[in-house]
């Protein structure tokens, strides 16, 4: 299977593909996840879930064996620009176009962590740039981070608890 995340003329924003089937039948779900089309998409396989972004800061958690949308929600206030998820698949990080990240627990759907700001550039007259532009986790929870700034970020993440946290 191939998962696509982009814009269609009939609103269905993430595409589940069968490579192995004939091209015209190849489509095997289609989602209208996203109201102004998907910007990033991410699969953790131990769940069978894919997760995707929105332009309009929105998040879908959508079930791979069901074919269903599991979880839908507004993540940022800007345009979601990238997506993470831990090795272990507990936790999934979006990065945003106004700079900011956010850590979210995977089956919980809560904001864990909270990065404002991490990413962003502006001017003396204006914001200018594309905050987060790339999130990475690796397996001992360090969180890689690259922004529009020109800056890569390592931040190690804290033990988790069920609670937000605004790191600076």
């Amino acid at each position: 299977l191939v998962a696509t995340a982009g814009h269609s003329s009939e609103s269905k924003n993430v595409a589940m593909w069968d490579t192995l089937l004939p091209q015209k039948k190849a489509l095997i779900a289609a989602f209208q996840c996203h109201e102004q089309g998907a910007s990033s998409i991410v699969f953790a396989p131990q769940h069978q879930l894919l997760i995707s972004a929105g332009k309009k800061g929105d998040v879908c958690i959508l079930d791979v064996r069901q074919r269903t949308i599991r979880h839908r929600f507004i993540a940022h206030e800007s345009p979601v620009k990238c997506l993470a998820i831990d090795p272990a698949e507990e936790f999934f990080v979006t990065g945003a176009a106004d700079g900011d990240i956010k850590v979210w627990g995977l089956t919980i759907h809560q904001l864990l962590y909270s990065f404002p700001g991490e990413h962003a550039r502006s001017s003396f007259f204006k914001h200018i740039g594309q905050g987060v532009t790339q999130l990475h986790v690796d397996g001992a929870a360090r969180l890689f981070s690259c922004g529009a700034d020109g800056s890569m970020k390592v931040r190690q993440l804290p033990e988790r608890e069920l609670t937000v946290h605004s790191l600076y």
